[in-house]
């Protein structure tokens, strides 16, 4: 056992001559994939940006300088021909709308100004127990839902449009 180990004769050994071409080869393949996937996450992005914008309802510009005293008169003579069952049945669809709404994540900038449509669709549902029969309160709640469901909907818009940037 006193025998030392000769290295000196042990045969000198390497990486196979092919080793390192080899690698370098990989490493440009790997890269050329990732380009490729780099590339075609960003025609999604687009294509989901540009299919966003397209189903976003954009709210109509008004006609002209008289058309919102038009409108105004429109609306007091169309009130009092809409019947207390008409009203309701479109509050119950724009609840329904809102309900779904909820359901989905919103982002931080429109938390407070929906807190507040929340809380003001509060005290008008309590308004709305005492006088059930009341056709102003019953339009003020269609106008407070269909307001809560843009807000959300324009929420959630915007939320979508930061996932498609990202």
């Amino acid at each position: 056992m006193d025998d030392a180990i000769d290295f000196t004769r042990l045969e000198r050994s390497g990486p196979p001559d092919g080793l390192w071409p080899a690698i370098a080869g990989e490493l440009d393949r790997r890269r050329k994939h990732r380009l490729v996937r780099r590339v075609s996450a960003l025609a999604a992005m687009v294509t989901v940006v540009v299919l966003a914008s397209l189903f976003v309802e954009m709210p109509a510009p008004p006609a002209g300088p008289g058309a919102e005293t038009a409108a105004t008169s429109t609306d007091s003579s169309a009130t009092s021909m809409v019947t207390l069952a008409d009203l309701r049945a479109t509050s119950a669809r724009l609840e329904t709308r809102l309900a779904d709404h909820r359901q989905r994540p919103i982002g931080g900038l429109e938390l407070e100004s929906l807190l507040w449509l929340e809380t003001e669709l509060a005290w008008l549902d309590e308004q709305l127990a005492d006088s059930p029969a009341d056709r102003e309160l019953w339009r003020q709640r269609i106008e407070l839902l269909a307001e809560l469901n843009r807000r959300y909907a324009d929420g959630d818009w915007r939320r979508d449009m930061l996932l498609a940037s990202v």
